[in-house]
């Protein structure tokens, strides 16, 4: 389960209420149900959303209290070796759910695992068969057996300090217990034992429970995802890389049979066996090449997003619960500050530089990202090691965003959005020079595609108000003009429809695929080629990339006006919902649909890109939601301002040297105060 989490946070996969007999059932929808296609009905919606929310508070209570003082008592070496002593004892449950299964290679492979690992491993203190030989560990339990039985699945749970479960499930569980050794040994000191052995098996779970509460609006809809698919790819044996590497996929091949007819109208050329469409430059060109970038195609370039990282911004010898882990991500605190009267306070983080005349930088992330962001962690701490202070905020177009903003109030309409940006970065500015007795005089905003659009027009707007808050302003891949990219993205959550009814089993390769993805991302790191995943797999990832976003974002709107708002009719509206049907449902009406679209462009603030210097524009000119047409408008208004990259597509550049280089140089104080002085 922490596996699943951690992947579906990585690539930051993948829910209409009604049962479904079958896959093709699903083309009716414009968004599948995932949870209902993996659990059918929650027949206990209400009583299971308590106790999972009991459970919440129980954690904070109590047990996470008590995972920080083991986390804290142990560095991760020792859990990690305690855990591998305690899955290396649970042989007896793998080994009869394998034999149960008649699966005889799971028996030799567990066998071979446990007689390599109880004695070069030190009784199973080292997981040597996987390291040395090859030999990984396979998730067999006894509910996997009961399901080759063919017992019924039965209804989706949620237990006090359990959470999700299902009737199956809790029979295996029982199985489990009975074969597992340690339940024979009874002893106040054994007792102990296994309950420090419990404890430190479930200390990983708090990043996990913090991850689902902040990222996501409804914290219950988006675990019994998790498990609904997490507990099939275990069933079907995705985890599995042998047979992960054994599925035969020629989805690529369909997706360019579809798009043969939609490419042979475009002037290009289809290149190796992805689909590469080459545009003329038409007099524009790119200012840094990327060497070997091997380019696969933009959706599947702009996941190479994930590779940017900064090695050491997390390593520690302690596990992220420990109070002696001092890793940078532990010096960021968090506090609340109000945007408007009567709602919600809206939270950031912030890190502050010992010299109070440092400089300020705010990061803006990529659409529905909150202030968890994986990116706006690695880029405070460049921004920090280069002296600045740093202050990070969420999307605009994100749940917690609206639920600090006027009742009544809709994002999605940026030059509103944007005074509302400015009344939340002055509070936020307010608050840290009252609180720590600063005055920043040196101020930078940094986004990422609808973070870098909001940086743009919040620029734009000081440029019309005559105001000088901010002095820089960096925007990374925003943007030309947003209906565009809404319909390209829109094309993307629709893809799904056009493929094969192996759908359902087609969701979970791809899940496991992101899951191995993650436990070899160092690997990864070091020896990249290429992405690990097909065209159409590219599509499933971004596809639910988008949609839950959009979707806690529909969650908290109809929860805001109408708090006893039944769940299901919620979810029926959020799966016949993509983003253009957002904008037809909660912005026209305040406005035309012609203002929506010629408000909502870079065009719109020519006049702030023509005659202004203080910003820059890094993109690429393969970007799939900006097209040719628009960066050669948008080079006609920013010149030597808007850097261009030849390949990357949507933020997929980020982890190279060249983009890293480029911005550091940009942000570098001493650069900066030498600009200053030739003024």
């Amino acid at each position: 389960m922490k596996k699943t989490v951690a992947a579906f946070l990585l690539f930051n996969i993948l829910s209409l209420n009604i049962a479904f007999a079958d896959v093709s059932s699903l083309k009716e929808l414009k968004y599948p149900s995932y949870d209902l296609l993996y659990l059918d009905n929650d027949k206990y919606e209400d009583i299971n959303r308590r106790i999972f929310y009991l459970n919440l508070k129980l954690n904070k209570l109590f047990v996470k209290r008590v995972h920080t003082l083991w986390a804290s008592l142990f560095p991760s070496f020792i859990i990690d070796s305690l855990n591998s002593f305690y899955s290396n004892i649970e042989y007896p449950k793998r080994l009869v759910s394998s034999l149960l299964q008649r699966d005889f290679d799971a028996v030799r492979h567990e066998t071979k695992r446990f007689f390599i690992n109880t004695t070069l491993g030190v009784a199973g203190l080292m997981d040597v068969a996987d390291k040395f030989f090859d030999l990984e560990l396979y998730s067999e339990d006894m509910e996997q057996a009961l399901a080759k039985c063919k017992v019924k699945r039965g209804n989706y749970l949620v237990l006090p300090f359990v959470s999700s479960i299902t009737t199956r499930d809790i029979f295996g569980r029982i199985l489990d217990f009975a074969l597992t050794p340690t339940t024979y040994i009874a002893s106040p000191v054994a007792a102990a034992v296994k309950l420090g052995l419990l404890i430190n098996r479930t200390v990983f779970i708090q990043p996990i429970l913090k991850m689902v509460e902040s990222n996501f609006a409804d914290s219950y809809d988006i675990a019994k995802k998790f498990y609904g698919v997490d507990k099939y790819i275990k069933l079907s044996n995705f985890d599995r890389k042998n047979v992960l590497d054994l599925v035969d996929d020629n989805y690529d091949e369909i997706d360019l049979v579809e798009n043969k007819e939609k490419v042979l109208q475009v002037k290009g050329s289809i290149k190796g066996e992805n689909l590469i469409v080459s545009m003329p430059n038409d007099e524009l060109s790119a200012d840094i090449i990327l060497n070997d970038f091997n380019p696969q195609n933009p959706i599947l370039d702009s996941m190479r997003t994930a590779l940017f990282d900064m090695v050491d911004n997390d390593k520690s010898i302690w596990s992220e619960n420990a109070v002696w882990n001092r890793n940078f991500n532990k010096k960021i605190k968090t506090a609340r500050v109000e945007i408007v009267p009567n709602a919600d306070k809206y939270s950031f983080r912030y890190v502050l530089q010992k010299n109070k005349q440092s400089p300020l930088v705010i990061i803006f992330p990529s659409i529905g990202e909150g202030i968890n962001s994986s990116h706006s962690n690695i880029m405070a701490k460049m921004f920090y090691k280069q002296g600045y202070s740093v202050v990070i905020i969420g999307s605009h177009f994100q749940w917690e965003f609206l639920k600090s903003l006027d009742k009544d109030y809709k994002v999605g309409f940026i030059k509103d959005d944007v005074k509302y940006i400015n009344k939340l970065l002055n509070n936020i500015i307010s608050y840290l020079s009252n609180k720590y007795d600063r005055v920043f005089l040196d101020r930078t905003a940094i986004g990422t595609s609808l973070g870098a659009y909001a940086v743009l027009f919040l620029a734009n707007e000081q440029y019309e108000q005559g105001a000088n808050n901010i002095d820089k302003f960096i925007a990374i891949c925003p943007p030309f003009e947003l209906m565009y990219a809404v319909n390209q993205i829109d094309d993307i959550i629709q893809s799904w429809q056009r493929y094969p009814n192996d759908f359902k089993q087609k969701v979970a390769i791809t899940t496991a695929k992101v899951l191995r993805a993650f436990k070899e991302k160092e690997k990864l790191r070091e020896n990249f080629k290429i992405m690990p995943f097909s065209n159409y797999e590219a599509k499933l990832i971004s596809a639910f990339i988008f949609h839950q976003k959009l979707s806690d974002l529909i969650y908290t709107i109809e929860k805001k006006n109408n708090p006893t708002l039944d769940n299901k009719l919620i979810y029926d509206l959020i799966y016949n919902s993509n983003f253009k049907d957002y904008i037809n449902r909660y912005l026209v009406g305040k406005y035309s649909y012609e203002e929506i679209e010629n408000a909502n462009t870079l065009s719109s603030i020519s006049n702030y890109l023509i005659n202004k210097d203080n910003y820059k524009i890094y993109h690429s000119l393969d970007d799939y939601l900006t097209n040719k047409k628009q960066l050669k408008e948008l080079r006609g208004y920013c010149d030597d301002k808007l850097v261009l990259f030849n390949n990357g597509a949507h933020l997929g550049f980020l982890y190279r040297d060249e983009f890293i280089n480029a911005l550091t140089q940009e942000i570098n104080l001493d650069n900066k105060k030498l600009a200053q002085n030739k003024k």
